[in-house]
C-alpha cells in the first residue's frame, strides 16, 4: 500500500509491526481437546448444528418462526451475542451476550476486550453466551443466534488459530454438558447484522452503547462494574454519612484509613 492509502485504511493489521511485540495471547499446541477423536466434532457432531445462511432465502420471516418455535419450548435457551469493533483506534472492541427463556430475559452482560479482531470479539462473544447458557436449569437446547458463522465454527474447533482460549473454553464447557444428558444439544444461527432483527438487535444497541478508550482500565472496569452480573450479589455497597446510598459515594466519603 501507498502511504496514503495505509492512512486511510483503519484496522489492528495495520498495527502489526508497531504492536506484535506488545501481544500477549498464548497457545496450547498439545491441548487434550484437540486430540483426534478426542475433539468436540468427534465425539458429538450430532449434537452440534450449523444454521447456515441461504442466500435464496428471505431470512427475516425465516427468523421470526425460528424463533417463535423456539420460544414455545420450555426447555430451549436462547442466546444472542454480538461484538463490535469501532472505527476510531482510540475504542477498544466490545462484546455482548443476552440469554433468554421464552420471552424472559435471563441474564445480559458486555465488557471490552481490548485491541481485537472482529472475528475474534465474536468468538468471546460466544464463549461467554455459552458459559451462561449452560447454566440454566432445565435446558436441553441451546440457539446462538450470531452474525458470525465463521466465529461459530470456531468456537468448536480446539486447533491452533487467534482466540484459541475462547475456543477451549467452549469445547470444554459443552462437553461436560453433553455428558451430563444425552439429549443436549447446541445450534448456531446465523443472523444477518444488517436486519437490525429482534433479539439479534437488541444485543447490537447494547454492545455498540459501550465504548471505553484503549488504555482507559479504570473506566472499563467503572463501566463494566454497572453490570449487576458482573460485581454479583454479595458486593458491600457503601453508604454516604447520611445513609443516602451507594450512587453518590466517593472516596472522600471513606474513613482515612481505608481511602
Amino acid at each position: 500500500m501507498t502511504p496514503a492509502v495505509r492512512g486511510k485504511v483503519k484496522s489492528t493489521v495495520m498495527e502489526v509491526d508497531e504492536c506484535v511485540h506488545t501481544l500477549t495471547e498464548s497457545f496450547e499446541p498439545f491441548a487434550p481437546e484437540a486430540r483426534p477423536g478426542d475433539r468436540l466434532l468427534d465425539r458429538y457432531a450430532d449434537r452440534l448444528h450449523f444454521n447456515k445462511r441461504d442466500p435464496t432465502q428471505d431470512r427475516r420471516p425465516y427468523l421470526d418462526e425460528l424463533i417463535a418455535r423456539a420460544r414455545a419450548d420450555p426447555l430451549t435457551v436462547l442466546a444472542v451475542t454480538d461484538g463490535s469493533v469501532p472505527q476510531s483506534n482510540q475504542y477498544q472492541a466490545a462484546l455482548a451476550a443476552i440469554i433468554y427463556k421464552g420471552h424472559r430475559e435471563l441474564k445480559r452482560t458486555r465488557y471490552v476486550s481490548g485491541r481485537v479482531t472482529a472475528p475474534d470479539a465474536e468468538l468471546n462473544a460466544i464463549s461467554c453466551a455459552v458459559r451462561l447458557a449452560v447454566k440454566q436449569a432445565n435446558c436441553q437446547h441451546i440457539m446462538v443466534f450470531t452474525d458470525s458463522m465463521g466465529s461459530a465454527h470456531r468456537a468448536v474447533d480446539p486447533g491452533m488459530h487467534s482466540g484459541q482460549a475462547f475456543s477451549l473454553s467452549v469445547c470444554r464447557t459443552l462437553q461436560e454438558w453433553f455428558e451430563a444428558d444425552d439429549l443436549r444439544r447446541i445450534t448456531f444461527v446465523y443472523v444477518p447484522s444488517a436486519l437490525r432483527w429482534d433479539i439479534h438487535g437488541e444485543a447490537h444497541k447494547y454492545v455498540t452503547n459501550l465504548k471505553v478508550r484503549v488504555g482507559c482500565l479504570l473506566d472499563s472496569w467503572s463501566s463494566t462494574f454497572q453490570d449487576p452480573s458482573y460485581h454479583g450479589s454479595e458486593f458491600l455497597e457503601l453508604q454516604q454519612p447520611g445513609g443516602c446510598g451507594s450512587s453518590g459515594g466517593t472516596i472522600a466519603d471513606l474513613p482515612p484509613g481505608l481511602r
